[in-house]
Formats: C-alpha cells, structure tokens, sequence
C-alpha cells in the first residue's frame, strides 16, 4: 500500500512541476515533502535546517569543490531516503556518495521525456540518478540492493579515479537494463555494439565483464580471442559457438560466469554450442546462471563431469543436450557412471550425481539400495518397470533428471504392480528433456496434479492406466496394499548402511544380522515397520520390564 501511495505521489506531483508547495488545501499537499530542490556546491557554507517531518525531498543538485564536509553530508541526509525529483552529482571534490541512502528516486526533470502509470513506468532514456565527471571520486558506496523503488537510468561517467568493480553487482541488481556506464577507471563491464567479431577486435585490455551477446562463429578469429578475452571473467548475457573449426574453447578460460536475470533482462539469452565439427573439448569452466542451455551436434565432443557441475550451477531454466560424457582423473568422488558397474554392488559409497541410465526392475538389488541415498542428480535417464518395490523412497535427496540424450525418456515408470508412491513434491525438483517422461499401466499407483507439474519438460508428461493419473481418479480398483513379507522397500530413518554393517556375526557379511536394508516389510495391517535385531531386543526389554511390574506389584499385594 506505501509503494502504491508513493507511486501516486509521484505521479500527481509529476503533472505539474513548480517550486515550492501546492496549497495546503489542495489534494496534491503532503507535509512531510520538502517542495524546494536541495542544491549544494562549492558556496554552500551550511546546509539547509529542515523540519524534523520533511521525510521526502524534491530534486537534490550537488556540485563544484565543496566546503561541507562528509560528516555534515552524512547528518544532512540521514532521515532522506526519497527524491521526487532526482540525484544529480557532477564535477565535486568528493571521493564517496555514502552519505547518500536513497530508497526511491524519481526522474530528473530534464532528462528526457517520460510517461508515468501508477505501477508501471515506460522508459523513454529517462535518467533518474547522475554522477558524472567527479575527478576525486573512488566509491559510489550507495546501496543500491537498499534502493528498491530506484528506476529509470542511472548515469556513472567520467569518474577519472572511480573503480566500480566491488559495486557492479548491486548497480545490475537494480538497474539491470537501464544504466549508462563509461569512462571511469573500472566500469562496469562493456556493452556489446553491434557485430561481436567487430566489436572484440577493439575491446580494451581493462574490459573485464562483457553485456550482450558473444557470438562466436567460423568468421571469428582465434588469436584475437585469445588476445582480447583474456581478462574477461563474466558475461553478462549469452554464449554461442557455433559452425567454428575449434577444437577446444579454452580462449574462454577466464571466464568464471555466464548470467543473466531471466526476470529482469529484456531480452532471452542462452548457452548455445552447435554444429562444431572439431569440437573435442570445452576447456572452460565458466558457471552457467539463468539461462537456457543447448549442446548439439558436436560430433568430437567430450564433456567432463566438472563441466556438467559448472553449467548447472545456478538456475537452470532448461537444457537441451546430445552429448557424450568423459570422465578424468580430475572428476570428484560423488560423480559416478551407473554403465561402467555391473549392479549397484558395485557403486562407489557417497554419489550424488550420476550418468548413464538407471533402471530398477524384478532383479533390483535390493541389499545394495542404500548406495542411492545421497542421489541428487541423474544425467541420464531413470526407468521402473516390473519391479515389486511399494514406494521410490529409495530416492530421497533426487532433485533432477537431465537427459544428456535428448531423445530419450528421461523417468519411464511402468508395468509395477505394487507401485503405490512416486517422488516426494519435496524432494523432486525438475526434468529436462526433449521426451515426455511416462507413467503407465502401474494399477496401484497415484500420481497427482503438481506430481505432473514437476515431471514436465518440453513436453507434458504421459500419464495412464495408473489408479490415479494427475489427480484424474480414472480407475474403479480400490488401492490394495502389498501384505508380502521382506518386500523390502527402503525407508527415510533407516540408518546409513556403514553404521549397521559392523560388528555382525559372519566375517563374510558382517552386518548380515543387522541390516535394516534387508528386512523391511509390512505387517498384517499393510502398515511399513522395519525389523531389526536392534527393534526386537528393545520390544523383549520392554516386555521384561512390565512383567517385572506386574510381579512386584503381585507380590507386595501379596
């Protein structure tokens, strides 16, 4: 409701621009708004004594070698955090604006012109807050993540000593498409003008963060690359590669991010690799954030394991990959390929990503399950079918299946009778493929609406002949339960298998006796429990104890 209010203001006071206040009768007046412009410059001896109720400032103008120190800056605007007119700083002796704490900060008057609405504001080159050419300046320290109702275009130019660096995350968090930047010691970034191959060719060595799209292609050349990308370490857009004769793009090795702000930006950006036909490596390990992702038609290439990790590092909007995946000496211990093992015997201890294509059927090794625990992401596929287990909680940490295939079926459940419970809403977070993932003919399982919704790729997932299909009741048959002993599922709360699997009895299994993971089953009730010794030995205590009540009890009555 205040941003709302505030907006109005802004607005009303917007159609008619005069100094001083309108009349204390009108609708227009506010009490707590200063109606003159603040200026300060280099004969300003004092500043101005406002009333304590003046919240809210008109234009503020601050100029020329000042005489008031930063301490006086400091107290002057420590209760003025909204502008109705704007920021304007140009030519000072100061070397920080932190005495500055802007909330909300409307459009200078002569900056261009502007249409407002009462939420949305259509931008017509309308700048807001300008700090130019101030020679001693070393730090904007404005917080600018604080600064939420802050539109329009900021300007930062001319600033010989400014280095922006440590502050160009929060000046894109908030003005993310409308910001003028140049001509300081360190900007922030640069803009890509035109033709990208052009426009590298020129890139100045201090250019660390590129905005816009780099395009990358059979005219570009591979020794002014490497020059000119040396010292990049973001791009804040798009990546393509494509119809280029490199064999790796280790010219991008500097590179650490590749983002974009899918909410904020103006235009949509993706990670494209297409059609390279020399392609055998990337050899970068730039972190991918925000945008959409596409690897086709490479046909030398190899992706890493560390590679995948990068590319998947922040929000991940979609994938759409045909790749081959190649493991090195340098890939961490939780990377597991599920091809190269005969079972899940044979898994390492402690994966949490895996490749290759998962399937769990009539002779899923039950007593090796555990090893699927800690599972967060397949890159691959996972299949289901003609298993006899009751639940996947085999997989309570799975958060995504990606296909590195895209023309196969990232999760195809199907023909499990005793199939009553998919993944937790929880727990699964998404699937990215070019396939519908497919459920069907599972007659005891129900799968519900937002069950649907995370299972959807590009395409809707296929749901059928199931007792429940999204919510759809579509079947007669009442929900039966599975009454089989040692029908072992496996449960959230089981202890770990190392912390069951010592100190058993048989030197060839040591935790034969002892292991929860292969004596799950369901009582006559159809109700789960797991039965273990460890179970059994506090039920026999348990009974001991009361027949030990009830015999003193007898006994003293007695």
């Amino acid at each position: 409701m205040f941003e709302l209010l505030f907006f109005l203001l802004f607005f009303l006071s917007s159609q008619c621009r005069e100094q001083g206040p309108p009349p204390i009768d009108s609708y227009t007046f506010q009490s707590n708004v200063y109606y003159y412009d603040i200026y300060i410059n280099e004969s300003t001896i004092s500043l101005p004594d406002l009333k304590p109720e003046y919240r809210i400032l008109s234009a503020v103008y601050i100029s020329g070698d000042l005489q008031v120190t930063l301490r006086e800056l400091t107290s002057f605007f420590e209760r003025f955090d909204m502008f109705l007119y704007g920021i304007r700083v140009n030519n000072t002796n100061l070397e920080t604006l932190s005495f500055l704490k802007p909330y909300s900060v409307n459009s200078l008057d002569n900056t261009g012109k502007m249409e407002h609405k009462i939420i949305v504001k259509t931008h017509f080159a309308v700048n807001s807050i300008e700090i130019t050419n101030n020679r001693n300046l070393k730090k904007i320290g404005i917080d600018f993540v604080y600064c939420y109702l802050c539109y329009d275009n900021i300007v930062i130019t001319n600033n010989s000593n400014l280095n922006l660096k440590t502050e160009c995350d929060g000046i894109i968090e908030r003005y993310s498409t409308y910001r003028t930047i140049s001509d300081n010691l360190v900007d922030c970034g640069c803009t890509i003008i035109g033709d990208f191959n052009k426009y590298v060719a020129k890139l100045a060595p201090s250019c660390w963060m590129l905005f816009g799209n780099v395009t990358i292609n059979n005219q570009s050349e591979l020794l002014i690359l490497k020059e000119k990308m040396a010292n990049v370490t973001r791009i804040n857009g798009g990546l393509s590669v494509i119809n280029t004769s490199f064999v790796d793009l280790s010219f991008l090795s500097s590179v650490e991010i590749i983002e974009l702000n899918p909410l904020k930006s103006k235009y949509l950006a993706s990670v494209n690799i297409q059609n390279n036909r020399n392609l055998s490596s990337l050899g970068f390990n730039a972190k991918r954030d925000g945008l959409y992702l596409t690897i086709r038609n490479n046909p030398k290439l190899c992706v890493t394991p560390q590679e995948l990790d990068n590319l998947f590092y922040g929000i991940s909007l979609d994938s759409d990959l045909d790749i081959d995946i190649c493991y090195n000496n340098k890939t961490p211990s939780y990377w597991c390929d599920v091809s190269k093992f005969a079972g899940l015997k044979d898994l390492p201890d402690g994966c949490s990503d895996m490749t290759g294509d998962l399937v769990i059927d009539q002779d899923f090794d039950y007593a090796s399950a555990y090893k699927l625990y800690g599972l967060r992401n397949i890159y691959g596929s996972l299949t289901i079918t003609n298993s006899s287990i009751r639940k996947t909680s085999m997989f309570p940490n799975l958060h995504n299946i990606r296909s590195v295939k895209d023309d196969r079926i990232p999760l195809h459940v199907y023909n499990n009778s005793n199939l009553s419970d998919l993944f937790k809403m929880s727990q699964l977070r998404g699937m990215e493929s070019g396939l519908a993932a497919t459920i069907e003919d599972n007659p005891n399982l129900e799968t519900w609406q937002l069950t649907c919704v995370v299972m959807k790729t590009r395409k809707s997932p296929v749901v059928k002949n199931n007792l429940n299909n999204c919510g759809e009741q579509t079947s007669t048959v009442v929900k039966r339960y599975d009454k089989t002993p040692l029908n072992v599922d496996v449960y959230h709360g089981l202890p770990s298998y190392p912390d069951v699997s010592i100190g058993g009895d048989s030197h060839e299994d040591p935790g034969k006796l002892n292991n929860p993971w292969d004596l799950n089953g369901t009582d006559s009730t159809g109700v789960d429990y797991v039965a273990t010794t460890e179970n059994n030995s506090f039920a026999l205590k348990t009974v001991y104890l009361i027949c030990l009540i009830i015999f003193v009890y007898l006994y003293h009555d007695s």
